[in-house]
């Protein structure tokens, strides 16, 4: 458990597995998609996935095993009903799609902070603990109105409210559909599943949750503590971004933002199953293209924000020695003590994440010859220096768009 600088809820739960706040294996981390996508499965009554005993066991034992995983992760079954997959932003993107990826016949989307320029949100929803509320979904409304069920996707569920708020806004919106709810870590009391329940039945909606762990806990301490005000990385050493314009050009959206550019890959604008097998070749044919990299030495893959599941299945390609990490606006407070989880951070912005605090924990525990920096958008290449800066005292860093350049891309 972490400490969060956050008025709301001072607490979070400092996850081994998602890749978000700390350095994991991709191959732990996609499994972990993986085992929900085998409970859904058993749920819907059908057989789970072969590998599920094997999987469970190297996830338990956080020793990765690259053949297991990619024979897992080769795995699809097809759900007796219209699914639309849902994975909540910023922490659980990646794992929503993970879970996404084992399915054919469905589609995914995951929420998101940001705002779309001519394109209005299918629906709003409010998360009130987090330290950015708002959660936008841009899927075509045609894809909610025909779906039958709704599988929503999160990390961890503390008092059910996030998706309690979610549901009761999609079912306003897009009634009579059954909703399942997906998560690692199930921590609600028994009020609060009651209350969930009751929520639920009043408005006359179908849902459940189903989780990997549940149970509860009890925070004894909940004085707010302060922390000494973080300066932010500088540098100006330049940088030279990679970006191949044949590659790039076709998965640049035709929707932007007034600071970003965005993928189609990523999920916000919904992706269906064949996007995977697309996905899958465009990463590899970006790898090969990639100057003066070493594919056997360890690497640490880092991506921004919301786009979690591209740089794992990157890292997953690139080669055996690889774990990734992603930025979050989430500020933890750091402490280097032996029991505590976040050690060391850093803070920075990017004008491609709209100007707000950005942070990355625990860097100097991860040793890495070499740094891959995954970046969806680049508006401004100097705002980027002073992260790219601090980066590269740790190992060589080599810099990826995974657009055009903002102003090729953007207006």
């Amino acid at each position: 458990m972490g400490v969060r600088i956050n008025k709301k809820r001072n607490f979070l739960f400092v996850s081994r597995l998602l890749g978000k706040h700390l350095a994991v294996d991709p191959a732990i981390s996609l499994a972990t998609g993986s085992i929900l996508a085998s409970m859904l499965l058993e749920n819907e009554g059908q057989k789970p996935l072969p590998q599920l005993d094997e999987i469970v066991e190297m996830v338990n034992s956080g020793i990765p095993n690259r053949a297991l995983n990619a024979k897992s992760l080769a795995y699809k079954a097809k759900l007796p009903t219209k699914t639309v997959f849902i994975g909540f932003a910023e922490t659980a993107t990646g794992l929503g799609h993970a879970v996404f990826n084992h399915f054919y016949d469905a589609t995914y989307i995951h929420t998101t902070r940001e705002e779309i320029i001519n394109l209005k949100p299918s629906f709003y929803f409010e998360e009130e603990h987090s330290h950015a509320t708002s959660h936008r979904v841009y899927a075509p409304e045609e894809i909610l109105m025909e779906a039958e069920t709704i599988v929503l996707v999160d990390d961890e569920i503390t008092t059910g409210l996030t998706a309690s708020n979610l549901i009761a806004a999609l079912s306003k919106s897009f009634p009579d559909k059954q909703y399942k709810v997906l998560s690692i870590l199930d921590w609600r009391s028994d009020d609060q599943r009651s209350e969930f329940n009751h929520v639920m039945k009043a408005r006359g909606i179908s849902a459940e949750v189903i989780s990997i762990l549940s149970g509860q806990f009890l925070l004894s301490n909940e004085a707010s503590i302060e922390e000494k005000e973080l300066t932010y990385l500088e540098g100006k050493k330049k940088f030279e971004l990679f970006t191949d314009t044949a590659l790039t050009t076709p998965v640049t959206s035709t929707y932007y933002s007034t600071h970003a550019s965005y993928n189609t890959f990523t999920g916000r604008f919904g992706l269906t199953a064949d996007h995977h097998e697309e996905m899958e070749e465009w990463i590899q044919n970006m790898i090969f293209k990639l100057p003066s990299i070493d594919r056997n030495k360890s690497t640490l893959v880092i991506g921004v924000g919301e786009n979690i599941y591209f740089p794992l299945r990157f890292a997953l390609a690139f080669g055996e020695k690889t774990k990734v990490q992603t930025t979050t606006r989430s500020p933890i407070f750091a402490k280097n003590e032996k029991s505590y989880p976040i050690k060391q951070k850093c803070k920075f912005t990017l004008p491609d994440s709209n100007g707000i605090d950005q942070y990355i924990y625990n860097l100097a525990e991860v040793e890495a010859e070499q740094i891959i920096v995954i970046a969806e958008s680049v508006k401004e290449k100097t705002t980027w220096f002073p992260l790219l800066t601090h980066l590269e005292n740790l190992a060589p860093v080599t810099w990826i768009s995974l657009t055009m350049p903002y102003e090729e891309g953007g207006e």
